[in-house]
């Protein structure tokens, strides 16, 4: 019970962060809602359904709206007009999520980190409600287990150092206010990394995330925007590593057993 009432003071200690949701601060619409999205989104959540548990596959759907929803509410908090959640997140199957390009790199790193930290605290929650029900709800408790746990994977891939994703642009922001190439070298270690484990393991999983690293090196180059300066390259630097670790706890199970 104690783990429950300390998860539930976090949620209050996070109520800031949604503070500002308005309707003069821009709005929200929704994206790629139609039958080819349905389908493809139908596909990868039975692939990841196969690969883990039908449990796992709806707790995928439940990881996936919350951090688009969350990402569009940071795009509005840094004054975008328009924000979409988009179905499926891939390209040619929805819009950006924002016409709008970033001003500095703050506020790209801010709308990148913000969906991960603020899926903490439900992550958190589930944990604690699994703890609670686990002797007498064991069917509600495993739902909160696998909600968590898939939370924290999600969130720890989406924060890999590739682009597009969030931990793509993270790692590009700081490495421009230090040394621009940096960002190059993680990926291609990275990249590395996963290839030689999925050549030892034989993991499919391992090949899919060689392939993500791979076509990261493909992006091209964006538009110049105001870069973080050193004091806000080690704010998002420690924000980020803070983010990473606390997912990579939180979906360790499952991380462990697919890799």
């Amino acid at each position: 019970m104690s783990f429950l009432m300390l998860a539930l003071a976090l949620g209050v200690f996070a109520l800031p962060l949604l503070k500002g949701v308005t309707a003069q601060s821009g709005r929200i619409q929704p994206s790629g809602f139609d039958g080819v999205s349905v389908v493809v989104g139908f596909g990868i959540t039975s692939l990841v359904a196969a690969a883990t548990s039908p449990l796992m596959g709806f707790a995928f759907i439940f990881a996936v709206l919350l951090h688009e929803i969350s990402a569009a509410l940071a795009c509005r908090f840094v004054g975008h007009e328009v924000a979409r959640v988009r179905l499926v997140p891939l390209p040619y199957f929805a819009a950006p999520r924002s016409d709008q390009r970033f001003n500095t790199a703050l506020e790209e790193s801010y709308v990148a980190l913000y969906a991960p930290a603020l899926s903490i605290v439900p992550m958190v929650l589930c944990f604690a409600l699994f703890h609670t029900f686990a002797a007498s709800a064991p069917a509600a408790a495993n739902v909160f287990r696998a909600t968590a746990i898939m939370l924290g994977a999600f969130n720890f891939i989406m924060l890999l150092p590739f682009l597009p994703f969030g931990g793509g642009h993270v790692v590009r922001a700081i490495s421009e206010a230090f040394w621009p190439r940096m960002g190059t070298l993680i990926t291609v270690f990275m990249t590395a990394a996963f290839f030689s484990a999925a050549l030892k393991d034989g993991s499919i999983a391992m090949f899919v995330l060689t392939g993500a690293g791979l076509q990261s090196l493909l992006h091209k180059r964006r538009d110049k925007i105001q870069m973080l300066t050193p004091n806000q390259a080690l704010l998002v630097m420690a924000a980020y590593a803070f983010i990473l670790c606390t997912h990579f706890t939180g979906g360790w199970w499952l991380l462990n057993s697919l890799m």
